[in-house]
């Protein structure tokens, strides 16, 4: 590491969602510390609603002087560990970190919306929009590659429907 190298970013494992706290506690000691959120979808009384979540639930990352503060952060509420080995800390590029950071919109990190893929076969549940909670068979991807037939299920007669494979998720 050369002298114009930006601190290294030790990976910081956090207690069971204490990541916010931790964030808070460590800033208090004198850390720099990154915690990158983005907006989940979770259901919440049979809708799907948006909330901040971490965006690697159990982690977020801190620079600081191990030789004054190591000992401080390892105590810190909301800390488990500074991830390491005995060979020493472990920690990540400040150029992933800033990737991170290039995909933020307003503090929140900016997900790509990718469609999942299916099999022929496979069992799936719609998770959102007018048929919620229908289950069927994944049949075939429509050639938009956006849209998928499947055969429903949970209906007392053989029925296709056209969904979009984004309100699709797979089914055990």
């Amino acid at each position: 590491m050369h002298a114009d190298d930006p601190a290294p970013w030790f990976i910081i494992s956090t207690k069971p969602k204490q990541e916010f706290a931790a964030e808070r506690n460590l800033k208090l000691l004198g850390a720099e510390v990154y915690l990158p959120i983005y907006y989940k979808r979770i259901k919440k009384n049979k809708e799907k609603v948006e909330v901040i979540s971490p965006l690697f639930s159990g982690y977020l990352f801190a620079q600081f002087t191990v030789s004054k503060l190591y000992h401080s952060v390892i105590y810190t509420r909301g800390v488990k560990a500074v991830l390491g080995n005995r060979d020493g800390l472990w920690t990540i590029d400040y150029e992933k970190v800033e990737d991170i950071k290039l995909r933020e919109n307003n503090g929140v990190v900016v997900l790509k919306k990718t469609c999942p893929e299916f099999s022929k076969g496979d069992r799936v549940l719609i998770d959102e929009g007018d048929f919620d909670g229908w289950e069927g068979i994944f049949y075939e991807d429509l050639p938009d590659q956006q849209r998928a037939i499947i055969l429903l299920t949970n209906v007392g007669f053989s029925s296709k429907l056209i969904v979009h494979k984004k309100f699709l998720t797979l089914h055990s």
